[in-house]
């Protein structure tokens, strides 16, 4: 991973309003975004540190005019254990969203089973 930035926002109106910008100003992608307790999203920016740093500082900006800022950082090359941590975390939301798809899958199968059977 080149850098790592990162924005904090309350609600996620404001998240996205401040992504939306950081990926029109600069070329950095999105690596991760976080749901915390309280309304507060956190969305992981990566890129060449630069260009990082100018999306966070845009994407700053655009949430301080909504009201929605929280905190902003930028971690010019983080360690290797760093991005294993974040991938890590990112492969368990993935399960957990198959997870949560296979779960209602099965719980329409029961529901349509259950309508044929009263028939």
């Amino acid at each position: 991973m080149k850098a790592l930035g990162m924005i904090e926002t309350i609600g996620l109106i404001g998240a996205i309003e401040a992504t939306d910008t950081a990926l029109k100003t600069a070329d950095v992608q999105i690596l991760n975004q976080h749901f915390v307790k309280g309304g507060i999203v956190t969305v992981e920016l990566t890129g060449d540190v630069a260009a990082v740093r100018v999306a966070v500082e845009a994407g700053e900006e655009a949430a301080r005019k909504l009201g929605a800022f929280v905190k902003s950082h930028v971690i010019a090359r983080p360690g290797e254990m760093i991005g294993d941590m974040l991938e890590d975390k990112k492969e368990e939301i993935e399960v957990e969203k198959v997870l949560e798809e296979e779960t209602k899958e099965e719980i329409v199968s029961k529901i349509v089973k259950n309508n044929k059977n009263k028939k």
